[in-house]
């Protein structure tokens, strides 16, 4: 919804990363109202507003929301996200949101209480309530209502963790099992 510059747009058409294009919900739903009458004969009569609402909600081409479970802003504006990278002249792919355990575990300290409360990030949907556990832990861990609690021994080392989140999706109960390595560092007086 933003007003491209010539620099911008050129940089744009250079680069072969994924970059994040914002769209304001009411032009992208107007645009893809517009698209469907022309190419497919959709009226308002065959599709709904509301059906068509429903429909982009569930793509998963269309982030609705941050990583911190709130809805995409942008200007004050809620947008729906969508990220793409140029293949060729005329082609772009686009990336697929799929739920998932957001941000990974804090390094541990020897020596210093651990603590690391993780969430789910979903795209489309705030996140839900959700349940953590793991198969396996070292003796110094464990989970404590959703967060990972513990003190590293000394002889603590790096470790491969499994997290499970549990959690219901309507009345289905879903899980995410996301593998994690715990890396554990010496104490340092003057700081990690």
């Amino acid at each position: 919804h933003q007003t491209q510059m010539a620099k911008k747009l050129e940089k744009l058409e250079q680069c072969t990363e994924y970059r994040t294009f914002r769209f304001r919900i009411q032009a992208f739903s107007n645009g893809y109202r517009e698209f469907i009458e022309r190419e497919a004969s959709m009226t308002e009569q065959v599709v709904s507003k509301q059906q068509l609402r429903n429909y982009l909600h569930q793509q998963r081409y269309i982030s609705r929301y941050n990583e911190d479970g709130k809805k995409a802003k942008s200007k004050g504006h809620h947008v729906w996200n969508v990220e793409a990278k140029k293949i060729s002249r005329n082609t772009w792919w686009f990336k697929e949101f799929m739920r998932r355990i957001a941000t990974p575990p804090p390094k541990a300290v020897v020596g210093v209480p651990y603590e690391w409360t993780p969430t789910i990030w979903d795209p489309q949907v705030k996140a839900p309530k959700v349940y953590f556990t793991s198969e396996w832990l070292p003796g110094w861990l464990r989970w404590d209502n959703n967060t990972l609690r513990g003190m590293p021994t000394a002889d603590a080392v790096d470790c491969g963790i499994v997290v499970i989140a549990s959690y219901y999706q309507g009345k289905e109960v879903c899980h995410l099992k996301t593998n994690y390595t715990m890396h554990v560092v010496p104490h340092s007086p003057g700081g990690t």
